[in-house]
């Protein structure tokens, strides 16, 4: 589907969404934990150089861009209140698989989705070198270290920990991300149950997938009725990923008899992230937690979950 034009109640919404990701920010901070996806240490890829955090001041908040990622890491923001099981969202922020965008496309993102109710973990994952070429080749090598089906199956092993719903994690990916999720998505399997890693053990298909302004991920993907519930959103005007991207994988999974919605705004360039600064992008979220409604990962409005 397309969207429609901005609702009249947009920017005050997004003034909403910036007192209350403050307010989530300042209550939250000693709830949240950041855990390596390994606890013996990743597998593969490990930089000389040491990790580095760069803010860019794009957005006029802090923005910064995670570089020389070893260490790959999951930062659990837990949804508020006392549920016994949330549904949960793994957050894997983009920044050109040279850096993480930790802070617009990850922290901004969990507090967000904290206030629709859902717990958020961000992935901060292994990354190449900002000097290294980027083609096809260090891509594919990068995604093959696995560090984002890690992360789901790390999700559904401490899912009784984390307080989250095993049966109720989706992926969330922004620009790279998504060129992340839609690979986790395309390759989950179930587990193995003979592994004697008990994370590996666990099942690392997403329940649902959004993608926000995404790349694609080299090679092909499969779409099937098993194919998990697909919400894409991006704008028309993007330069450095084509909304054709975008097009193409919502074909495809409709094409292959899955289930998938598409919202294109005419404007929104890209990185526009949750607190777009104006223009009818701005309503993607609503769009998604709406979705999300009726998926039934979320409850109906005014339904106590």
């Amino acid at each position: 589907m397309l969207c429609l034009p901005a609702k009249p109640t947009a920017t005050r919404f997004h003034q909403f969404l910036l007192g209350a990701c403050a307010l989530l920010s300042a209550a939250t901070a000693f709830a949240q934990q950041e855990i390596p996806l390994w606890k013996d240490g990743a597998p593969g890829l490990k930089h000389e150089q040491p990790e580095a955090a760069e803010d860019r001041h794009e957005t006029g908040r802090l923005d910064r861009y995670v570089s020389f990622v070893s260490v790959p890491t999951l930062t659990i923001y837990p949804a508020a209140g006392d549920a016994a099981a949330n549904p949960a969202v793994l957050v894997v922020p983009g920044g050109g698989f040279r850096y993480v965008c930790i802070d617009k496309e990850g922290v901004e993102v969990a507090h967000w989705l904290n206030t629709l109710g859902l717990t958020a973990a961000v992935l901060k994952y292994r990354t190449i070198a900002p000097t290294a070429e980027r083609n096809v080749k260090t891509i594919e090598a990068l995604l093959q270290l696995g560090d984002t089906p890690r992360a789901m199956r790390v999700l559904r092993q401490h899912a009784a920990e984390f307080k989250i719903d095993p049966r109720r994690i989706g992926v969330m990916g922004f620009s790279a991300g998504g060129s992340m999720a839609v690979r986790l998505a395309a390759t989950a399997d179930a587990g193995d149950s003979a592994a004697s890693d008990p994370i590996d053990t666990a099942s690392s298909r997403p329940d649902f997938v959004a993608l926000i302004y995404t790349g694609l991920p080299p090679g092909k993907m499969k779409a099937g009725k098993s194919t998990p519930p697909f919400f894409i959103a991006h704008a028309a005007d993007d330069p450095k990923a084509p909304v054709g991207v975008a097009t193409k994988i919502f074909q495809h999974i409709i094409d292959g008899g899955g289930s998938a919605e598409l919202h294109i705004f005419s404007k929104g360039n890209h990185g526009f992230g949750v607190m777009p600064a104006s223009g009818a992008v701005r309503d993607w979220t609503t769009n998604f937690a709406d979705w999300l409604r009726d998926q039934g990962v979320l409850a109906p409005e005014g339904v106590n979950p």
